[in-house]
């Protein structure tokens, strides 16, 4: 899908606005797209890192297909248990044990892990890691514009 963003300060806070060129053609017609792109400020951007390494780890993928959810959502909750672990032994010995960038860097890696179980648990259900960003972008920038980025629950 083609995506068009553009940057802008609004109520002195830098937004980005995302827009795809099927919405563009439905705003201003097929023929309109070149010059409303300009107008607006708008600049073609790809997304496709993520789906890019969301199609790399099927390279690395070795689990029992019959049970890949079943296998992929244990293995997020693992590694994230180990990003945990490490925080923890870290607020308890401080850098006695390794350097701040030591630190730093395992932390790099067990965040990888996790990102690379999330990226195989996408593509086993059949989602995009991309769009997965990006809706999640766009719901919790909805829950700060209306002032309920904290609290609980899924609908607030």
């Amino acid at each position: 899908m083609i995506k068009y963003r553009k940057k802008e300060i609004i109520n002195g806070e830098m937004q980005t606005h995302t827009v795809s060129y099927e919405e563009i053609v439905q705003l201003v017609g097929e023929e309109g797209v070149d010059q409303y792109i300009l107008e607006e400020g708008y600049v073609r951007y790809s997304d496709e890192t993520f789906n890019q390494y969301q199609n790399a780890t099927a390279q690395t993928a070795k689990y029992p297909p019959s049970h890949a959810l079943e296998y992929l959502s244990l293995g997020i909750a693992s590694e994230a248990g180990e990003v945990a672990g490490k925080m923890k032994k870290w607020i308890r010995d401080g850098d006695s044990k390794m350097t701040r960038d030591e630190w730093v860097q395992a932390m790099s890696s067990e965040i990888g892990d996790v990102l690379w179980y999330s990226a195989r648990l996408a593509d086993e259900l059949g989602l995009s890691l991309s769009q997965i960003a990006e809706d999640n972008m766009e719901k919790l920038l909805d829950r700060k514009a209306r002032g309920v980025i904290g609290g609980s629950g899924d609908n607030r």
